[in-house]
């Protein structure tokens, strides 16, 4: 009779628990992420703000809690259209589609144009193949928020983003865009938001790369990411599982109306067409009835010492260029510094001072990449363009949330180490009650014989 009414007393600590266990409070910490690119950020402008003592302690925040490379390997071309889509999907202008700021495309017989909003939204130029991030995410069932990013107000593979701002309007400030997103995942539950903001480059582009203006945009935008970490700071929710990856697009190099290629010095603009441009750093053509791309070629090839011009089938394998319908039969392209210009007699004159779009290579047009966060590695510093590709983000950012990745051409080995690799699951257990509940039963065992 003893030994039963034990064993039923066993039985109730062991109800007992069950219903403690059911009212535990488990806490699954499903990673968050936030893209940021910050536009012709060159990657070197941390040294150069370093020595003007320019206030960069938010960037120091971030590099110091995470991971930092200093320059990672962009796209051909080095524009922001291209290589913005590149990031969100991980493949090459080439297959993605978006080749350039401008282009023209004559499967539809249409042209792209960055500055048109109606083509800028057209799905028929984003939607041939290629897999945006957002797209990925929400095909596992979880939202998304965008604030700002090349492709994000087209449909593509019957998507847009779950939330996103449209048209893009460069006077919703900084900390606005911030503001926006924190809502989204406070609110509307997204598990990953991206925002894109057009500086430095613009002040890159008017006053010249590296100038004061360049550090006085930086500075501000100092002031942006210190405004981002204390919005995560002060949301407990999302300090627990928001990670934050700083990238740009490319970088930024002086150009001067003393280096300019005029292509009509050497062929008649009625013997080709191309997309329109008034000036550029690459410029790809295709020949007029009655003329030919050899000809083309051949009136082109070693005219000017900086200026490269290629058949499409020739250009070398590294610029991952070649293999779009996109892409006109001769591409040219310029010498780093040095801009092309069509007619020396169209009034086309070169304002600006800083440029980009040239070959990747070059490392003025490169870019870096930042990352902290409960998922991102500590304290990692590495300086090798090879370790990290562009069209490796968005294999970090689906490592991150524990996406399927579509086909992409990017590399999760590259960013595998980037990331911490861990149980989501926190539960809220109570030791102290376990251990209590434990010693009495033992003593409870113990003193009517249990263990005999």
């Amino acid at each position: 009779m003893q030994k039963l009414i034990s064993l039923l007393l066993i039985c109730f600590f062991l109800y007992i628990e069950r219903i403690y266990a059911s009212g535990r409070t488990i806490h699954y910490h499903v990673p968050k992420v936030i893209l940021l690119s910050l536009d012709g950020f060159r990657y070197d402008y941390f040294d150069m703000a370093e020595k003007r003592s320019v206030n960069m302690s938010a960037f120091e925040k971030i590099k110091n809690r995470g991971i930092y490379v200093k320059r990672i390997q962009n796209e051909f071309p080095t524009l922001t259209f291209p290589s913005h889509f590149s990031m969100v999907t991980g493949m090459h202008p080439e297959s993605h589609g978006i080749v350039d700021n401008v282009f023209y495309d004559p499967t539809i017989n249409a042209t792209f144009s960055s500055k048109n909003q109606s083509t800028a939204s057209d799905s028929r130029f984003y939607d041939v193949g290629a897999e945006p991030i957002w797209v990925t995410n929400q095909f596992d069932g979880h939202k998304s928020g965008v604030a700002f990013w090349i492709g994000s107000e087209a449909k593509i593979k019957g998507q847009r983003p779950t939330h996103y701002l449209a048209p893009y309007n460069e006077n919703i400030t900084f900390n606005q865009r911030i503001d926006i997103l924190m809502g989204w995942f406070e609110h509307e539950n997204i598990n990953l938001g991206l925002m894109y903001y057009h500086q430095p480059d613009k002040a890159g582009h008017i006053y010249g790369a590296a100038s004061d203006e360049v550090f006085k945009a930086i500075e501000e935008i100092n002031h942006g990411l210190d405004y981002l970490l204390t919005s995560i700071e002060n949301r407990p929710s999302l300090s627990c599982c928001l990670n934050l990856i700083l990238t740009s697009d490319h970088g930024m190099t002086n150009v001067s109306s003393n280096r300019v290629i005029y292509l009509h010095d050497y062929i008649n603009p009625n013997e080709y067409t191309s997309a329109p441009k008034k000036s550029a750093e690459i410029w790809t053509l295709w020949p007029r009835q009655g003329h030919t791309a050899i000809s083309l070629y051949n009136k082109l090839k070693d005219r000017h010492f900086r200026l490269n011009v290629y058949l499409k089938e020739e250009l070398p394998t590294r610029l991952f260029y070649g293999s779009s319908d996109r892409v006109g039969p001769v591409v040219v392209y310029a010498d780093i510094g040095w801009t092309i210009i069509a007619d020396r007699n169209s009034g086309v004159t070169l304002k600006n001072k800083g440029s980009h779009g040239y070959d990747q290579d070059y490392k003025d047009m490169s870019p870096f990449l930042m990352a902290m966060g409960p998922q991102i590695s500590k304290k990692q510093t590495t300086e090798l363009q090879e370790t990290i590709r562009m069209i490796d983000i968005y294999s970090l950012v689906c490592l991150i949330l524990k996406l399927k990745p579509a086909p992409n051409n990017g590399s999760v080995c590259r960013v595998a180490p980037l990331v911490i690799h861990k149980s989501i699951a926190n539960v809220n257990r109570s030791p102290t009650i376990f251990m209590i509940k434990f010693v009495i039963l033992t003593i409870f065992m113990s003193y009517n014989g249990l263990y005999n």
